[in-house]
């Protein structure tokens, strides 16, 4: 069994029903997307560590009624690499996987500099590329002149 047969195995063994989404193709550039309850995040990315995944990236996405994080998580076999979506709302701090993977430690960082989502139980929020003193979050919809700012079920549908 591969790790990333191990892991979607895993992942189900946790998350609700049809939570899972296969690209058995590698079209989108992931095997899997689990769309994961902020709840079960830190249980979802211990799994992956344990499975032998690491931590690429975090990015959010800022939509009108909602923030959704993406962790994207790869290991060295081919075509393997899978995300994490995680709804949070607007002032809902998801909990940090920093003490799972180290290198969240700087990626929670540059997401709360950008995005203004302040990860739980993180040690160190201090600004990382913006300016110690900056008061705004460059990446958020509500920043600067925006016409394109929708709902998260505009874009995505209802699922």
């Amino acid at each position: 069994m591969t790790q990333r047969d191990d892991i979607i195995r895993k992942l189900r063994g946790i998350l609700p029903e049809g939570a899972i989404s296969l690209d058995e193709a590698y079209r989108s550039g992931i095997a899997a997307a689990a769309h994961v309850p902020m709840q079960a995040l830190r249980e979802a990315a211990a799994l992956c560590e344990a499975t032998g995944f690491y931590l690429e990236s975090i990015t959010g996405l800022d939509f009108l009624d909602t923030e959704e994080l993406v962790y994207h998580l790869n290991c060295y076999e081919p075509h393997s690499r899978i995300a994490l979506r995680v709804l949070c709302g607007h002032e809902q701090p998801p909990p940090t996987v920093s003490d799972i993977f180290p290198s969240a430690l700087w990626l929670e960082r540059e997401v709360h500099d950008f995005f203004g989502i302040a990860f739980g139980n993180h040690p160190d929020l201090r600004p990382l590329l913006l300016p110690e003193d900056a008061d705004y979050h460059p990446l958020r919809k509500t920043f600067g002149k925006v016409h394109a700012h929708r709902e998260r079920s505009e874009i995505y549908g209802s699922g």
